[in-house]
Order: structure tokens, then sequence, then C-alpha cells
């Protein structure tokens, strides 16, 4: 049998013995926090033994000397009894830097607030002090304002949201709280107490005037009801009282201040449960009192908190007790999404921030979800070092979170700088040419594809989002990554993904698991630019083992998360730019554009404009060295627009209203005095829009914008201008979509492919392209300037793939009357080239390959024969009859 523990010590739990070497002194118990040793046991001091003579009183100064009941021995502790430690007393023991909080209370609230000490743990109330006077005057606010409050609903969530508006005009509150606004600023903790005792006042006197058996029920035989409880602690949530600023901004002189930040959540941690605080009661007063919990260890009172009671013990935890408090917490990461900073998501990532969520706001946000979050801004430590003695070594911000918002809901501020470069912008005599040249002006020529990701940038957001997904393919070096980068530059929401890590930037386009036990939800690129935001995808045909995901998100605006015993989905509508590099090196105008590029069909068909980028020498050849030479020798620069405030403003060319200031009636009329165009087919061949937006030679020195600018300007058109179509540009709409599907049906296997939603892509790009003019109605110049987007795009893929003629059959191999036209072009290309017209039938084999007919030669062979395009010889062989 073991041996009972000598004089009540308690077993191994710390460190047992005297330091080494014998200098350094160390009590007889002890245990280590932070680097320093704490006595956990023991009055001997440090050189106490030696300068002590045997059987000698001990002197201890006050200070030293252990409180009453120290070594008392513990008969009623149950099983603990022989763990008698200050560690496991929060009374006697408190840890450094747990030492200025409250470790336990009393519950004595006044008469005329009965949940006093819910929110105010150290004051004491005192009728007529300012404190007092704050509350009753907020009371007297929201009985004033019964419509704006909701009374019950507040009891049953358990918070309430607060306008600034509402509570800032109140004249009376004004009288008694004049610095309401800086208080709530500063000193938010204590305003948001105060504000929500007075709502816990008024709720618990409305539901006392009420008398109604609503609230007050009695247990029947067949039904029972829980007896009533004591109201709970009721949060506010503020909103407006603080405008959205920069995480550049955060400094030491902004901590324990309200702050509001807006960002796009792009990681949710897993919720966590403990108990904060337990109420106990006194057996023999009936006295109640709080102690807060830590850790797993649960302490307990061992004296009443009432001065005449010498209670020690048979305290009643209280369960149902308000102020036993279940504390939920959750951690999120918020990334930043602000106009006044540009990221090209390679070299220059945006701020990121942790959000503690609390209460009711646990998991009221989910991943890719773009909020506005108000909290009260604090510090905390990422670690120790051991060489500075345990001190810690670095800070990190991050915020309690008070209140979130939606930011769909929140409209984002301008200033009138920005208001008057807008104007500017707006004014200028051809601005969609002014814009398109600011995009990537590095990259010289290709004006169409440029002006095709503008518009795509242009789409509608929130709710309304418009998606407008465009492809670029070319040769490398062309130019597509610089113009994929600045679109991710000016993009007011967006991600950027490069296909040229492989496997690894393929697992960040979907809904992962990260942290260390993959418990954390990270959002990819397709979900954090959801809801009217932009994903830029460099080198598409790379992410070909995440293909799938990609077509899942375009086709249903969803993204599945497979978990066992369980299914997620997350919603997931980006638009999506993108660009693709031939397999073999070079992009070859005799094959198909599907076998040019590692991309399914059915991926290829949900983008609206897809645009082929050649390396052809051409006269722009000595333009575009100069364009270079200029370029790096700083002639061109991006000189702000701020240098043009002093021009005088022109009227627009290209847009539907003079500014964006002319109300909807005269803009109306001020788009049918300028878009005169001709009555006839909407397809007019003498419409050139790539020599509209070319930069000519004599326009060297085109003031371009800053991309800062750029995003600002479509941050503003996309939140404050929502076109609509009249009469005029719904029937060009209309009839060209009549001539494409008649265009298309000519071939075989291609009259399915145009159907609404090519339509109602037409429709999403006439209103982007309104929107860039500031109008508030499409009118037939924009119509007329993306049909020629659109048609420059079927007529690009249409040579190279020689499909149906038609944006949703590009690249898919047509019927046999295109493999003919296509095998004749082909053909006759090869005939031109090599000076003779006689083939043998292996060379027209060979021809055919590579205009992608893998099977079925013969037969195509055999209809150019019997339409004239080829003259049988002899055997095997033909000759090409000369177009």
């Amino acid at each position: 049998m073991n041996p009972p523990p000598a004089r009540g010590r308690a077993p191994s739990r710390f460190v047992r013995g005297r330091g080494r070497g014998g200098r350094g002194y160390r009590p007889y118990f002890y245990f280590r926090r932070n680097g320093r040793v704490i006595p956990a046991r023991g009055t001997r001091q440090p050189n106490q033994e030696q300068s002590q003579a045997p059987g000698a009183p001990s002197e201890d100064p006050p200070a030293n000397r252990q409180p009453r009941g120290w070594n008392r021995p513990a008969s009623k502790r149950g099983r603990d009894a022989h763990m008698d430690c200050s560690f496991l007393r929060p009374e006697n023991y408190a840890a450094p830097e747990d030492g200025l909080q409250v470790q336990s209370i009393a519950v004595d609230n006044p008469r005329a607030y009965s949940g006093w000490r819910l929110y105010f743990l150290r004051e004491n109330y005192e009728e007529g002090n300012e404190l007092a006077r704050r509350v009753m005057a907020v009371e007297a606010h929201f009985q004033r304002n019964p419509q704006k409050y909701d009374y019950v609903g507040t009891k049953n969530r358990g918070f309430f949201p607060m306008s600034a508006i509402d509570i800032l005009n109140d004249a009376q509150l004004k009288e008694v709280w004049p610095g309401l606004a800086e208080d709530i600023r500063e000193h938010p903790l204590r305003t948001l107490s105060t504000l929500s005792l007075a709502m816990h006042t008024v709720v618990v006197n409305h539901l006392l005037d009420l008398n109604d058996t609503t609230f007050i029920k009695v247990s029947t035989p067949e039904q029972y009801i829980p007896p009533a409880t004591r109201l709970r602690k009721i949060y506010v949530r503020p909103e407006g009282f603080v405008t959205v600023e920069s995480m550049e901004g955060i400094s030491h002189s902004r901590v324990d201040t309200l702050f509001a930040v807006r960002g796009t959540v792009s990681s949710v941690g897993e919720p966590s449960y403990s108990l904060t605080w337990q109420a106990f009661r006194c057996s023999r007063c009936q006295m109640e009192m709080a102690m807060r919990q830590r850790g797993t260890f649960q302490p307990r009172p061992y004296q009443c908190k009432r001065s005449e009671c010498v209670a020690r013990d048979e305290f009643l935890p209280l369960r149902n007790s308000p102020y036993t408090r279940l504390s939920i917490r959750q951690i999120i990461r918020l990334e930043e999404s602000s106009l006044a900073q540009v990221h090209d998501f390679e070299s220059c990532l945006p701020g990121e921030m942790d959000v503690e969520l609390r209460h009711d706001l646990v998991d009221s946000v989910r991943v890719g979800q773009e909020v506005v979050v108000t909290g009260v801004l604090k510090l905390q430590e990422l670690g120790e070092d051991a060489s500075t003695g345990g001190a810690p070594n670095q800070m990190q911000a991050y915020l309690k979170a008070v209140s979130i918002r939606d930011a769909a809901s929140v409209k984002r501020e301008f200033s009138d700088r920005d208001l008057e470069a807008f104007a500017m912008i707006n004014a200028d005599e051809n601005s969609f040419k002014l814009l398109v040249q600011s995009i990537a002006p590095e990259v010289y020529g290709h004006e169409l594809p440029k002006a095709a990701c503008l518009l795509s940038l242009l789409g509608g957001r929130g709710a309304e989002a418009e998606a407008i997904n465009v492809l670029l393919v070319g040769d490398p070096g062309i130019g597509k990554t610089k113009i994929l980068q600045s679109c991710a530059q000016i993009t007011e929401r967006g991600a950027h993904v490069s296909g040229k890590r492989g496997a690894q930037s393929a697992q960040h386009l979907g809904v992962t698991f990260a942290g260390r036990n993959k418990r954390v939800l990270q959002a990819g690129a397709l979900v954090a630019a959801s809801g009217g935001g932009h994903c830029t995808l460099d080198d598409v045909d790379k992410l070909s083992s995440k293909q799938a995901i990609l077509l899942q998100c375009l086709q249903s605006g969803h993204v599945n998360l497979p978990l066992p015993g369980a299914f997620a989905s997350f919603p997931a509508q980006p638009s999506v730019i993108g660009c693709a590099n031939p397999q073999r090196g070079q992009y070859d105008e005799g094959r198909y554009l599907l076998q040019n590029i590692n991309i399914t069909p059915t991926l290829l068909r949900e983008f609206h404009l897809v645009y082929v980028l050649l390396d052809k020498p051409s006269e722009r050849d000595m333009s575009l060295s100069a364009h270079v030479r200029a370029l790096h020798a700083g002639a061109k620069k991006r000189e702000k627009i701020a240098a043009r405030y002093a021009s005088k403003p022109k009227m627009s060319d290209s847009m539907a209203e003079a500014t964006f200031r002319v109300q909807a009636a005269a803009g109306t009329e001020d788009d049918t005095m300028k878009s005169d165009v001709d009555n006839d087919s909407i397809m007019q061949q003498d419409y050139d829009l790539d020599k509209r937006l070319e930069l000519l030679p004599e326009e060297g020195d085109l003031d371009l914008l800053p991309p800062i600018l750029i995003k600002k300007f479509l941050a503003y058109a996309r939140q404050e201008v929502s076109p609509l179509l009249n009469e005029d540009a719904g029937n060009d709409i209309l009839r060209f979509f009549h001539e494409l599907q008649s265009s298309s049906a000519q071939d075989e296997g291609d009259s399915t492919q145009m159907e609404a939603g090519q339509l109602l892509g037409l429709i999403h790009l006439s209103q982007a392209r309104a929107r860039l003019d500031l109008s508030h109605v499409v009118s037939r110049q924009h119509v007329r300037d993306v049909i020629a987007l659109l048609t420059e795009s079927i007529t690009q893929t249409s040579l190279k793939a020689d499909s149906g003629g038609t944006s949703g059959a590009r690249g898919g191999g047509g019927g046999k009357s295109a493999q003919l036209r296509n095998f004749v072009q082909l053909m006759q290309k090869r005939s031109a080239a090599l000076g003779r017209r006689i083939f043998e039938y292996d060379e027209l084999k060979e021809i055919g390959s590579r205009a992608g007919i893998l099977t079925g030669i013969n037969q195509v062979v055999e209809m150019a024969n019997l339409g004239g395009y080829l003259l049988m010889k002899g055997a095997n062989m033909y000759e090409v009859v000369p177009d």
C-alpha cells in the first residue's frame, strides 16, 4: 500500500527540488510561466536558511506573508484535498498578464438596473453621476423611438443593430451626451456597454409592462414549458459610426479604438467553445457571485463575497444564470479590397488581417464573401524570443468585431478630386480609346483584345453580377500575361492564378482545407472573386487537372466540396479573363483552335469572346519598334490626370451623355443626338473599331491614365451606373442575333450553338459598353462597338478553327461542309506555296490531317472532286483547281 502524502504535499505535478549548483534559489515546489520561476508552495526566501538561526521565529514582512487560510487543512475538498496550491486559487494567485483583469464579482445590481454587473464589472452604480445620466438619456432615446428598435426581437436574438444616423441626430440626447460620436470611436468598449445597458433596461421594463401569457406560461401535463429565465446580456451592433479605412493606416495610437475595414473573407476557422464565467450561490446567505474560468480546471469560490458571511464552502453552481456564460469564438482572415492600392498578385499582395468573432457573429460570414467589419483594434503576440528572457518579439494587429455588414449594401466613397477626374475622363473626345490604350501600355497594338478585357472589368457587381468571360490565345511572348496583370491591377475585386506553377496553382482554384489540423476553410481564386469580381487565369491550358472545377463554376455558378458524410456547395460567379499558349510553342493556322490549345470544347464554349493574338510581320513593326524605344527612353510616361484639369472639357463622340452629372432625361436626348447610326444592317463593312482604337503616330504623346485612377473609375461606373436598353438598341441586338443564327444554321451540326446564353452575353456586353461612358441608356453606338468586337472574335476563331462561324462552335470541328471548306483552303494555300497543282493521295491525306480531318478523308476528297475543287488525273493523282 502506498504511503499517504506527507504534510499534504501534492504529487509530482510541478518541478521538485532546488537549483543545480547550489547558487540559484528555487522553492521546494515551483512551476515555469513565460520563462519565470513562480513559487507554488513554501515560505522560505532566498538565502534565508543560512541567515536565520534554528528555531528563531519568522519575521517575514507583510508583503511576503501568506494569506489567511494558506496552510489550513483541506478537510472538505473532496478528492482534491491534497492539491493545496496557489496556482489553483485565482483569489490568491494571478498571472502577471492577468493581474489587471477581474477574477470574480459579486452580483450586487442596483434596483434601477438589474443587469448592471453584466456590463460593468469593476465600477459601482452611483446615482446622479455622469455614467448614470448617460444611461438614462440613451434609455429615453430608445423609448422615444419604439418603431426603430424591436424590443421582443432584441430579447430573442441577444443583439440589436444601431444606426449612427438615428442616434446622433437626437437633439435631447446631444444635450446630455454631446461627445457620443467621439466616445464610440475613441472608447468603444465602455460606450457600447453603456448603450447595451440602456437597451437591457428598456427590454426588461417592456416585458414587465406587457403582462401577457405569451411570456409567462405554466407547464401542463400535456406540455412542459421551462420556467422563465432572467434576461441575458445584450450586444449592440453599431453601423456607420466610422468610415472604412485602409490597413496601412494602423498605428499604435489606433489600438483600443473603433476601426472599420473592407475586404473579402479568405479563410474561416473552426468555432471554439469555452466556459468563461460561472455563477455560484452561497447556501448560507443566498449571495450570487461569478468567477472567471480559464483552462481545463474550473476554480470554485472558497469564501463568500459578502463581508458579513463566513461561509467557506457549499457554493451551488447556477447553470441557468445570465452570469454563467458559454463563449463562442471564431477566427477569420480578411483580405483587404481597397481602391487606394494597386496589387498585381505576383510581386505585391493585398493586406490581410485576422478578425475575432464572438457570440452571434460566429458563422455569420462565408468564404469568398465581401464584408465591411467594424471592431476594436487589438494587438497580440506572435511569439517569444528566448534570448530576451521571454519578452515578446513581435506584435500583430487583429480586430475584435462588433458588427459585420455585407459589402453589397455599403457604397464606396469617392473624394471631390476623384469625381473631377472622372468628369475629365468622360469629357474626352474618345474616352474608349483612352482607357483601352491605358491598359498594358507596354503591349503595342491588340486594341480589340484590350477592349474586350475592359468591358469584362465593367460587368455588374453584387447580386446583379454579369459575368463576361474572355480568352486570349496566341504565341508566347506576344503580351498576354502583361494584359492579364494589368487587368488584375485595376479590378475592383479579384484573384490571380498562374498556371506556370503547375499543380500548386491548380489547388488554389476551389475551396480547400488548410492549417495545422486541416480545419481552416480557405477560399480559392474562383470563390474569392465571386459576386462581381474577376479571376485572371494565366496559362489556362496548364490547369488541366482543375479544368473540371472551372467548368463547373462557369456553368452552374457553384463550387462543390465533398466531405466525409456531407456535401458542401459554395456560390462562385466570377468573370474569368484567361490566356492560353499553343501546345507546339507556336500557333498553327492550319489546325483547329482546339488542336492548338489544351482546353476541352465544353470549357471553350463558356467564353463569350475569344481572340487569337499572332506575331505576324506587318507594316506596324516600325511603329512597334518606335513605341518600345520611346517607352524605354522615358518619352511615354503615365502622367497623372490632374495635369489635365486646366484643359477645357470637350464633348465626347463615343459616349451617350456629356458628363455623368446629367440627368436621365437629358441623357436620353443627348443619346439620340449622338448615336447617329444608319438604319441599314447593323453588320456594316465600313466600321473598323480597331482603327478607331489604334494609337496613331501623331498621338504619341497621349496622356495615359495611371492604374489607380482606372481602378477608381471602373469602381465608380459599376456602382453608380445601371444602363437599360432602349428600343433601337434592342432591335439591333436581336437583328444581329438572328443573322448569327441564320449563318450558323447553314453548316451541319452548328444550328444549336447560338442559344439564349449568347443573346444574354450580347446584352451584358452592351451594358458594359454603356457603363464605360457613364450612360444610363444603351445606345445604338454602344451596340455597334460590341458587334464589332464580337464579329472580330468570330472571324478570328472561324478562320483559325474553321468552325461554323459562331462563338459557341469555335474549335468544334463542324460538319462535312465545314471540313470541306477548310480542306480546300489549305489545299489551295499548299499549291500556291509549292508552285504546283498535282498532288498524290498521300499528300492530300496529310493536308486533311492538318485541317483536323482525322476520319473520313476519302469522303472529303470525293466531295472535293464532285464539287470541282479537284480533278482526278490518274490513280491516286489529283489536280488542284485554282480559285
